[in-house]
């Protein structure tokens, strides 16, 4: 076992119903021939020595039969439940969050984020906007930002196990508490995270024209 993998539990999010996208839960998109499950699980065994996977209730024994190996349990209402869950059963002392919504993620990334989380304690991917961005309130601006100031959001982050239960501690104490992101409940639980460079191709699937884009990134998958 590799240096990068050991002790490392990779937590895949694969518990949304896909309203947006209107086809289903995404991780059970056929591209190239195979579910994106598929495609992603064949890249977390390259980095973790165990692959935890949750998806809605209905579709746990369709999974664990699709992803032999990997250990398939029951997603919880919203993401933050769904990665509470993945942690509770996860072995490792290093837990590495990411969506199956987002299949493209090179090797590469996957490696610079442990690497960095190893060193730091808590690491994420985040891709520049390249332009500046402002921030808006009512719909003026209100204060400006250069690219180099902002990320924007990407999987794979990686956590300490200590700093995982910190900020599901934090969670379950702030009445009504809800973030769209790991790394929003990662800062109001005071964690410092490290950012490392994301990846253009590194898209969430969301809409109709990402699953576009997705058929000329197939490339990536493998």
């Amino acid at each position: 076992m590799s240096e990068a993998r050991a002790g490392l539990s990779f937590l895949m999010l694969a518990a949304g119903a896909g309203e947006r996208l209107g086809m289903g839960p995404k991780g059970f998109l056929g591209l190239a021939g195979r579910p994106l499950l598929c495609w992603l699980a064949d890249k977390a065994w390259q980095v973790a020595d165990e692959v935890l996977v949750a998806v809605p209730e209905d579709c746990v024994e369709a999974t664990a039969a699709l992803l032999p190996g990997c250990r398939v349990i029951a997603g919880g209402a919203t993401r933050q439940d769904s990665i509470a869950l993945l942690a509770a059963q996860a072995r490792g002392d290093w837990l590495l969050v990411h969506e199956a919504a987002r299949p493209f993620a090179s090797i590469a990334l996957f490696e610079q984020v442990i690497a960095t989380a190893r060193q730091h304690g808590c690491a994420g991917a985040f891709l520049s906007p390249v332009v500046p961005v402002a921030r808006l309130r009512d719909g003026c601006v209100v204060e400006a930002y250069a690219a180099s100031e902002v990320g924007i959001f990407q999987t794979p982050q990686v956590y300490a196990r200590a700093d995982m239960a910190r900020m599901l501690l934090h969670q379950a104490t702030v009445p009504g508490w809800f973030a769209h992101s790991p790394v929003q409940l990662a800062l109001a639980a005071g964690i410092r995270m490290h950012a490392v460079p994301g990846e253009a191709d590194n898209i969430k699937i969301t809409s109709a024209e990402d699953w576009q884009l997705a058929h000329h990134l197939a490339h990536l998958l493998a």
